[in-house]
């Protein structure tokens, strides 16, 4: 084989030991790619002889140690990241407009949350322990840190 070919084997067998470490859980695929390198460094004594394979083997471990080092720096992964903190949150809608009591429709199947008309406005509701079906008229029984609670009421006759 020829030395750009004994490159190549290495340069596959890190991508994959890498591909294995970040992306693909399991170990089979760096498994793969390792034995792609001890493959390739042992290809290297045979045809390029002695004294070319050692330099191939050191400097396929090198190449190795750059590159997982490199990898696991925490300034390589920042810049694939959001820059800066985040600080927003979520489902702070202003609830001011519901009141304990006040009544609505599901707008679909409620198990045990799902969405509701309440005072005219579309909200994310939850149910203690029921099931409500999608146009079943409901009432306020509680509202939590912004979760609005609800339970199923029996149209009046």
């Amino acid at each position: 084989m020829s030395l750009s070919v004994l490159i190549l084997m290495v340069i596959v067998g890190l991508a994959l030991i890498l591909l294995d470490l970040f992306f693909i859980p399991g170990g089979v695929v760096a498994f793969i790619g390792l034995a792609l390198v001890f493959y390739a460094d042992y290809r290297s004594f045979q045809d390029l002889g002695d004294t070319a394979g050692w330099w191939f083997v050191i400097l396929s471990g090198l190449a190795s140690a750059l590159l997982v080092w490199q990898f696991f720096r925490p300034s390589f992964w920042n810049r694939f990241g959001p820059e800066g903190e985040m600080t927003g949150k979520v489902n702070t809608e202003d609830l001011g407009f519901v009141k304990v009591g006040d009544r609505g429709k599901a707008a679909g199947t409620i198990r045990p949350s799902g969405m509701a008309r309440i005072n005219g406005e579309l909200v994310e509701v939850h149910a203690r322990s029921e099931m409500i079906a999608a146009g079943q008229d409901l009432e306020v029984t509680k509202i939590e840190s912004n979760r609005i609670i609800v339970k199923s009421i029996q149209p009046e006759t």
